[in-house]
C-alpha cells in the first residue's frame, strides 16, 4: 500500500471497524515525529467504532495536522464478540478457527481511510523495541517518507 503524501484523508470508525483509539493506550514513551507526521504506538487500544470485534495488542498511528491518517496493527478476532454478532455459538467460531482460544491468529493489519492492507498471520518477534522499528518501518515505506525519525518526550 502507498498513501498519495498530498491527498491525506483521515480514517474514521467509518471507514474500518477495527481503527485504533488515541484516548486509550498511549505508551507515553513511544511518541515520535516524522517530518509533518506525528507516530504514536499504542498498547490494547480500544478501536474507535468502539464494536471491538478485535483485540488490538499493539497498534501504532500516523497523524497529520492531527488527524489519524494510518494505523498498523496487531490484531486478533475476538471469537465471543464475533459469535454473539453473527447469533451463533462460541463453539461453531472455535471449530471454523480451528481452536479452542477465545481469539484468532494474531495478523499485522495496515490501514488508510482507502485501503486496508492485511499483511497475514504476525510471527515476528513482540517486544516492544522489534515491534516499534517494524511498526516505523512499515510506516514510512507506506508514506514513502525519508525523513529522520525523532522522540519526542512529550503526549
Amino acid at each position: 500500500m502507498l498513501v498519495d503524501k498530498h491527498n491525506f484523508k483521515p480514517l474514521n470508525s467509518l471507514s474500518w471497524h477495527s481503527v485504533p483509539s488515541e484516548t486509550y493506550g498511549v505508551i507515553k514513551d513511544e511518541c515520535y515525529k516524522v517530518g509533518d507526521f506525528e507516530l504514536k504506538m499504542l498498547k490494547n487500544p480500544l478501536t474507535q467504532s468502539q464494536e471491538n470485534l478485535v483485540f488490538i495488542d499493539y497498534a501504532m498511528i500516523a497523524k497529520y495536522k492531527g488527524k489519524i491518517i494510518l494505523a498498523i496493527n496487531l490484531e486478533k478476532d475476538d471469537l465471543r464478540a464475533l459469535a454473539t454478532s453473527f447469533g451463533c455459538s462460541l463453539k461453531d467460531i472455535q471449530e471454523e478457527y480451528k481452536t479452542k482460544s477465545y481469539y484468532g491468529p494474531i495478523h499485522c493489519v495496515l490501514y488508510s481511510s482507502d485501503e486496508k492492507e492485511d499483511m497475514g498471520v504476525y510471527t515476528g518477534e513482540t517486544d516492544l523495541m522489534s515491534l516499534r522499528i517494524f511498526f516505523i518501518e512499515v510506516i514510512l515505506d507506506t508514506l514513502d517518507c525519508l525523513d529522520e525519525v525523532e522522540k519526542l518526550y512529550q503526549l
